[in-house]
């Protein structure tokens, strides 16, 4: 059986690997990884792929053990659901926890923005969190009730594994998922249009 050693690698290194074995055609493989961020990364990303993990703890980390789902071939990613109320063209990518340079009123004015947005004729179809960005996915943030009714509507609130482990959130995270950083690039070359805040 072919083991893929993930451990020590930078996202989105570990879920391009399990990517590649599956685009091989390895029906059934196991992946190291040492970190809760890649496991659930591969997680989600088999998910879409017709594949199951079973993660199985080890010194250190993780062993996945994956495999293709007995209801056949692989599938193709799983598509987005069409919601009539969202903009399925637009993604936002938010880089900073502020707009601007001046911190007071950057601050006020991306409370402003993300709190605003639920009530917008036309949702975005994702909101993408990045570097600062992910402080407003995280405990203590003044949107989080706003991002949870985006959520609700059906918006995709993502915020980068990497960055919340940068800043020491990962266990802080209070709405939408973790992303990596193959997701990301992903959303940001569907053919929506992306606007950074």
């Amino acid at each position: 059986m072919k083991i893929i050693d993930a451990r020590g690698l930078a996202c989105p290194e570990p879920v391009l690997l399990t990517k590649k074995a599956i685009d091989a055609g390895e029906k059934e493989f196991e992946v190291l990884v040492d970190d809760e961020i890649p496991k659930e990364n591969i997680r989600k990303f088999c998910d879409g792929y017709n594949y199951s993990v079973v993660d199985n703890p080890t010194a250190g980390g993780w062993k996945l053990a994956i495999r293709r789902k007995e209801d056949g071939a692989v599938c193709e990613m799983t598509q987005e659901p069409k919601i009539p109320e969202l903009n399925t063209k637009i993604t936002f990518m938010i880089t900073c926890d502020k707009i601007g340079i001046n911190d007071e009123l950057g601050k006020i004015l991306i409370e402003g923005f993300i709190n605003t947005l639920p009530s917008a004729t036309n949702k975005p179809r994702r909101v993408i969190f990045l570097n600062e960005g992910v402080h407003l996915t995280t405990e203590g943030s003044p949107v989080l009730q706003s991002l949870a009714k985006l959520v609700e509507m059906g918006v995709e609130v993502r915020s980068c594994g990497t960055c919340l482990d940068y800043y020491g959130l990962k266990d802080k995270l209070q709405v939408g998922t973790v992303t990596n950083m193959y997701d990301t690039v992903e959303a940001l070359t569907s053919g929506d249009v992306i606007i950074k805040i």
